[in-house]
């Protein structure tokens, strides 16, 4: 509890001060002359301006699952896959995502890439609503008797949030519809409809 209470007092003392100096900072700039205010102001208003991804940074890695359902056309369990995933703002509304998949093992070996383009089209305060398009590909072998390793393709298109924990870290929420196809030894199967991702399947963004 003792270090607890220090901690919160730490922290209380750490925004005073820098609350102070950031007043301290705007009483010098004002003491400047007018051709100096006028330059501030202009700057603290670019400034402001600015959000999503340039108060938190540009690129963000983190962590996605995904799930493929190859339905009874294989005779197969479906493929879930845990996935590194990058996020990077090439300006303040217009992202690129990518994630990727990989496992291998006695039982079966899987890998999956995706990317889609995003864009912000609302932005309150510590949340950013955007739209997505993506297309993912990749393959996966159960590696039992009569199946051999399975193409798969993905489209995917929606609406996606981000909501920002902390200056430098994000969770995700996405819905939208998407389409699977999957195919092997003459046989396929097709899924289309609506999903809806939260944690851990949408996942974290961690910004630099």
């Amino acid at each position: 509890m003792k270090k607890l209470s220090a901690v919160v007092f730490s922290l209380v003392l750490f925004a005073g001060v820098s609350f102070a100096a950031r007043g301290d900072n705007s009483g010098y700039q004002s003491s400047y002359s007018g051709k100096t205010q006028k330059s501030y102001s202009s700057s603290s208003k670019k400034s402001s301006y600015k959000s999503g991804s340039a108060e938190h940074g540009n690129f963000g890695v983190g962590y996605s699952k995904t799930t493929i359902a190859f339905g009874n056309a294989f005779g197969i369990n479906d493929l879930e896959l845990d996935q590194i995933a990058a996020r990077y703002w090439i300006n303040d509304t217009i992202g690129i995502d990518a994630q990727l998949g990989f496992s291998s093992g006695d039982v079966n070996s899987s890998v999956l890439f995706g990317a889609k383009v995003i864009g912000k089209f609302i932005q309150v305060n510590k949340l950013d609503i955007y739209w997505m398009a993506g297309l993912a590909f990749g393959s996966y072998d159960p590696k039992i008797g009569g199946v051999n390793s399975l193409s798969i393709f993905r489209i995917t298109g929606g609406v996606g949030a981000e909501y920002y924990i902390i200056p430098c870290l994000s969770v995700l929420t996405e819905l939208g519809i998407r389409y699977d196809s999957a195919s092997a030894n003459g046989n396929s199967n097709s899924q289309f409809g609506i999903f809806a991702d939260w944690l851990p399947q949408a996942g974290v963004r961690f910004y630099f």
